[in-house]
């Protein structure tokens, strides 16, 4: 008889994610589990015995301590209670069935009928039912789902550990029936590599032992994978459940675990089995043993044996220890090196750094070996990645021919930065991560596994050259996730977008008319700017750039211009911000009154012509009036027919309105004093001629 461990067996990272989490919690304060942790009565029992106490029902505010959720994952409304009552809450729920939970309610949301293959009754299912309003229709089987009335867009997703044939079936079913099927993976990756590893063994050996607790969903499939191969397939929940019985005639036991049982049960059952083969046998019989000769089951076993004739007493399970078996004391380190499996995460410290290799002490009789591909998922120096004395987490690959256990770096960072990720995901936090690479299409960063930032998703615009990012630290935010292939999609953009947004918000809260605030110019456009007043733009019309006529607005300002703007209006309503730099000048007008009077001659430049006269600007945003009756002395039928826009004249001020800011002119008035001026000119010259002496008349006559 030998015994055989299945390549996948024990806890899954979700579990032993769980209870390391609730370990540490512990060490700092009491904490209370709404319903078991796990589904190992027996794990449970000794988390009890550290402190952590397991509530069945709703938790009281009256009861003191951290509360932690248990894999299964909790309801919607008691995450909302826990709030209520201001409870520090330790979210220790599997990331698949957060993702099972996540992809339900969006679902949901998005106007789908769901439904969940899975049992009704398990916590797990309940949970993600919840996530839609209670609104999923549960079915355990084909037979169900018949019965169920199908909507014309329907989602399906299962429970994380559901057999995956059975939901295949499942969805092979909806695809006939259904307009539109949206089919969600939820079944988790490690369920469906045990349920493998345990059928493949299953079809090689006599008999399949299952150890897990039988209120265990994943335990419970797991088994019936097994009867499917094997019908010699027991479920234990500990080693005194196993029986000598079915043993009898069975050379070759295959051995297999659920995600929720401990390594110290597997060993207990092992060395129980071990107990049973040594005690009948006499000594330790190997594999080379049994097929290096022609023996027998029977002659192995010789007779049926009890528990009694091996240790010569009824013995109780406790009674069983590890020095009775084996004869001499094994301490807990020795016995974690026999608990070592293969796809098991563990804690190890880096003891020497070399080349193609780091060596980790694991607590073995020799250190394991991380070979330099199996450092990190892109190849880099090791000297990079450890340090001397670091501890890290490494997963037990395998233990090669010469006993060197080969270790990985890269899967255990691999599964701890998803799980991170999808953390990331759910709560919407910002990560950061260095660009190791510019490719088509965007950048590659490095968040433990591949991580891909597409160019659209780098900054808030077009960015043409993405190799100016590379080694740069971007912060960002998780997009999408993809376990199968260990990749992620990442945004900085949405960090960009959301820290604008509250920098907008914030912008909006300070804003007062009437204030003055530094600004940039950004861009022109025929009609004014828009100037950025610190996240925000406001447009700065052509009209209150000046106190005079501004045609073009280039000639006031230019982009990239640091001025300084008055807020006249914010509508925010619309989102609306106009600015004024003319109120930010003396008004002209203020000084024009003490600069012009009534009779004053002065120069000025044609502004703009109306039907009814010509406005003349005097100087910039001081003009005056020409009325189409004082353009000449003749009759005008048409101011055009006198001036032009742009042409320089010469007028006089017939009248200042200081109140409504008003200057009459007149440039008949300068022509008419002008033939004024000249006709006095005539007549003083005229009686200057008719005032003579006689001697100068006397002279004139002679002279004519």
């Amino acid at each position: 008889m030998y015994i055989l461990l299945a390549e996948k067996a024990g806890f899954c990272f979700g579990v032993k994610r769980a209870i390391q989490m609730a370990e540490e919690a512990v060490r700092q304060k009491a904490v209370l589990c709404r319903g078991p942790l796990i589904h190992n009565p027996k794990e449970v029992k000794r988390l009890e015995s550290l402190g952590i106490k397991t509530i069945e029902g709703d938790i009281g505010p009256d009861q003191e301590g951290i509360v932690l959720i248990r894999t299964h994952g909790a309801a919607p409304d008691e995450f909302l209670a826990m709030q209520a009552q201001k409870r520090e809450v330790l979210d220790a729920t599997c990331p698949f069935v957060q993702k099972a939970q996540k992809l339900a309610q969006e679902a949901h949301q998005a106007g789908y009928q769901v439904i969940i293959l899975g049992d009704p009754d398990h916590v797990e299912v309940q949970g993600i039912r919840a996530w839609t309003g209670h609104s999923a229709q549960v079915v355990s089987s084909l037979e169900d789902l018949e019965a169920v009335v199908l909507q014309e867009k329907v989602a399906v997703l299962a429970q994380t550990t559901e057999r995956e044939e059975k939901f295949a079936e499942v969805v092979r079913f909806l695809k006939d029936k259904v307009l539109e099927l949206k089919v969600l993976s939820t079944i988790c990756s490690a369920t469906m590599e045990r349920q493998k590893a345990a059928g493949d063994l299953a079809q090689k050996t006599d008999l399949m032992i299952v150890i897990g607790g039988k209120n265990s969903s994943n335990t419970v499939k797991l088994w019936q994978v097994c009867q499917k191969y094997n019908p010699h397939s027991y479920l234990i929940e500990e080693g005194k459940d196993l029986d000598r019985q079915w043993f009898k005639d069975r050379q070759t036991i295959g051995v297999t675990a659920g995600a929720s049982t401990p390594a110290w049960i597997i060993k207990e059952v092992l060395d129980k089995m071990e107990a049973f083969k040594e005690q009948t046998t006499g000594e330790q019989t190997t594999e080379e043993q049994i097929t290096g000769e022609q023996t027998t089951q029977e002659q192995i076993i010789g007779e049926q044996t009890t528990e009694e004739q091996i240790t010569g007493e009824q013995t109780t399970e406790e009674q069983i220890t590890q020095e009775q078996i084996t004869g001499e004391q094994i301490t807990e380190e020795q016995l974690d090196i026999h608990n070592y499996q293969p796809g098991e995460v563990i804690r190890g410290k880096v003891v020497k750094i070399a080349g193609d290799e780091v060596l980790v002490d694991i607590g073995a009789k020799s250190e394991g070996i991380i070979p330099i591909e199996e450092l990190n998922y892109r190849r880099i120096d090791p000297r990079e990645a450890v340090e001397l004395d670091q501890e890290i987490m490494v997963e037990i690959i395998k233990e090669d021919k010469e006993g060197n256990i080969i270790l990985s770096r890269k899967n255990a960072l691999t599964e701890e930065s998803l799980a991170k990720l999808e953390e990331a995901q759910k709560n919407g936090s910002i990560l950061e991560a260095v660009v190791i690479e510019a490719v088509k299409g965007g950048l590659l960063v490095d968040v433990g596994v591949r991580g891909f930032v597409p160019a659209s998703q780098i900054g808030r615009g077009f960015i043409e050259d993405l190799s100016q990012f590379l080694h740069q630290e971007l912060r960002l935010k998780v997009l999408e996730i993809d376990r199968d292939n260990k990749k992620a999609v990442l945004s900085q953009r949405a960090v960009l977008e959301e820290e604008a947004r509250q920098k907008k918000e914030a912008l909006w809260e300070s804003l007062q008319e009437g204030e003055i605030r530094p600004g940039t110019v950004k861009r022109l456009a025929a009609f004014g700017a828009f100037v950025d007043i610190g996240g925000m733009d406001g447009l700065l019309h052509v009209s209150e750039m000046g106190w005079g006529r501004i045609n073009n607005p280039a000639d006031v300002v230019k982009e990239g211009d640091e001025i300084e703007v008055e807020i006249i209006k914010i509508d925010r309503a619309k989102e609306k911000i106009s600015l004024s730099l003319k109120k930010l000048i003396v008004n002209p007008w203020d000084l024009a009154m003490g600069k012009y009077r009534t009779g004053m001659i002065v120069d000025g430049k044609v502004a703009r012509i109306a039907p009814f006269g010509a406005f003349i600007e005097l100087e910039p945003g001081v003009e005056g009036l020409v009325h189409i009756s004082q353009l000449a002395s003749k009759r005008v039928s048409k101011v055009e027919d006198v001036l032009n826009a742009g042409q320089k004249v010469s007028a006089k001020i017939m009248e200042i309105d200081p109140e409504k800011k008003r200057i009459g002119l007149s440039i008949k008035e300068i022509e008419t004093d002008a033939e004024k001026n000249e006709y006095a000119t005539y007549l003083e010259q005229q009686d200057q001629r008719d005032t003579v002496t006689i001697g100068e008349a006397i002279k004139n006559s002679l002279d004519a």
